[in-house]
């Protein structure tokens, strides 16, 4: 099966938030995600029909731990680019450059001045040519800033929702600096840093790592089987199959 994979649609109401939290489950189980899978399942929820009741914003609560949990483990293990992606890159952003009828879809993981550098004029200035005659557009903001804008809709949320999501952001930040700050030889991981130092050392790294864990995320998984109806899968899914199907290939 290829790394592209989507969840069925068509589903609606209490079938639909079922459907999204099993696939949340089953990333969960597995112990791996990434930010595409995670965007999907965004999207899904906010295609949700009906108001959004309590089951609605425990889903998108439970979602949020979901990405918070592998943005941490992300972190723990110095994969800079992918938290950056999931925290500050945005995935989608265009460049309107004056005189030129076609906006520049940007690369995300690519230098802006490498990217233009053959529209400017030979012998300018970059920088000032970028400010002066070109227009930066963020189509799309990156995921975990996009779902704790998210939580802060949610209109009868629990105590300090966004403050606990916020500080652990900073704990991902936090734990990526302190990365940093060991110098790691060319190709070493964390992991095998933390084998190689005295006892004393690595506890001390531990202490500035995530190390977050899905206590919250199964909390709300129980909140939602209590809320939820139960779900009798359609007569066209058959018993044992992923929730995911393939995307077409381009």
């Amino acid at each position: 099966m290829s790394g592209k994979h989507y969840l069925k649609v068509g589903a609606f109401g209490a079938e639909r938030l079922h459907l999204i939290n099993r696939e949340m489950q089953r990333q969960a189980s597995s112990g791996w995600t990434d930010e595409k899978r995670l965007t999907r399942l965004r999207d899904q929820l906010h295609e949700h029909a009906g108001p959004k009741g309590q089951s609605f914003w425990l889903t998108l609560a439970r979602l949020s731990e979901l990405a918070l949990w592998w943005a941490g483990c992300l972190a723990d293990a110095g994969e800079f680019q992918a938290v950056g992606d999931l925290l500050l890159n945005p995935p989608r952003k265009t460049l309107y450059v004056r005189g030129r009828p076609q906006p520049l879809r940007l690369d995300r993981h690519q230098a802006l001045t490498e990217q233009v550098r053959h529209l400017a004029p030979e012998g300018a200035n970059l920088v000032e040519w970028l400010k002066s005659q070109t227009m930066l557009v963020i189509e799309v903001d990156p995921l975990l800033p996009l779902l704790l804008e998210d939580l802060s809709q949610w209109p009868h949320r629990p105590p300090r929702t966004c403050h606990s999501f916020q500080l652990r952001l900073d704990r991902v930040v936090g734990a990526l600096c302190h990365i940093t700050s060991l110098n790691l030889p060319e190709g070493a991981s964390v992991a095998q840093h933390l084998a190689r130092v005295p006892r004393q050392e690595a506890l001390i790294i531990e202490e500035h790592l995530c190390r977050f864990d899905l206590g919250r995320f199964n909390a709300l998984g129980h909140a939602l089987r209590e809320l939820l109806p139960p779900y009798a899968p359609s007569t066209a899914e058959e018993p044992g199959r992923s929730l995911l199907i393939e995307a077409p290939q381009p």
